[in-house]
């Protein structure tokens, strides 16, 4: 048994890494936006929500700040921003990771990795090319949480699905098997299917679908 006065202990570095893999792979992306110059920002997300479908609505967790975090100040300024979905291999997931480097402010991480990407039909945000899903979010709501940590919410105003994202003909998206997942701070995993099964009922086991 793990209480608060063993991991207390426990070196910073360490501490963080246990408990940010401690729920194991989840889901990980890239958050993009313009600065007011226009240089397309992005900054890599696993702490992200589904807030609600009608209307549609992401949540993304930022981390208490003691400098703002670029990502975050140009979201307010600009009032809107992207997330993508990411799938592919190793080559894919250094992309994605190398985007978490603090470049200088003026530097575009899409542009330093080799991603492409051009702006979202209706909205302001830099939206990539190759992402598997594409959001293009507006600003709606933003909240403290008591620890720092920072809630923003955006209503979705423009999703683009590749064709290698089957859409079901009961809603349910259905990903590639080689989407990339994130567990902890550096380790990426792949997701892949296992069943789909019939709306709960007490008394009874769903049926496979």
């Amino acid at each position: 048994m793990l209480t608060p006065d063993i991991w207390n202990a426990w070196e910073p570095r360490f501490r963080a890494q246990f408990f940010n893999s401690l729920g194991g792979p989840r889901q990980v992306g890239l958050l993009t936006s313009f600065s007011p110059k226009g240089v397309a920002n992005a900054a890599v997300f696993s702490q992200t929500l589904h807030v609600s479908a009608n209307p549609p609505q992401l949540g993304f967790l930022f981390r208490p700040l003691t400098a703002e975090h670029q990502g975050l100040r140009y979201v307010r300024a600009q009032g809107y921003f992207g997330f993508h979905v990411i799938s592919g291999g190793t080559a894919q997931a250094q992309q994605l990771h190398q985007c978490s480097a603090k470049y200088p402010e003026g530097v575009s991480e899409l542009n330093e990795v080799g991603l492409s990407w051009k702006a979202f039909e209706t909205l302001h945000a830099p939206r990539i090319h190759d992402a598997v899903v594409a959001y293009g979010l507006k600003l709606t709501e933003e909240h403290q949480l008591a620890n720092g940590t920072i809630l923003v919410v955006g209503s979705v105003d423009e999703v683009h699905v590749q064709p290698s994202a089957t859409v079901h003909p009961r809603g349910h998206v259905q990903h590639p098997d080689d989407l990339l997942l994130a567990q902890g701070l550096d380790t990426y995993h792949h997701s892949s299917a296992l069943v789909a099964l019939s709306y709960a009922q007490p008394g009874t086991l769903p049926e496979q679908l």
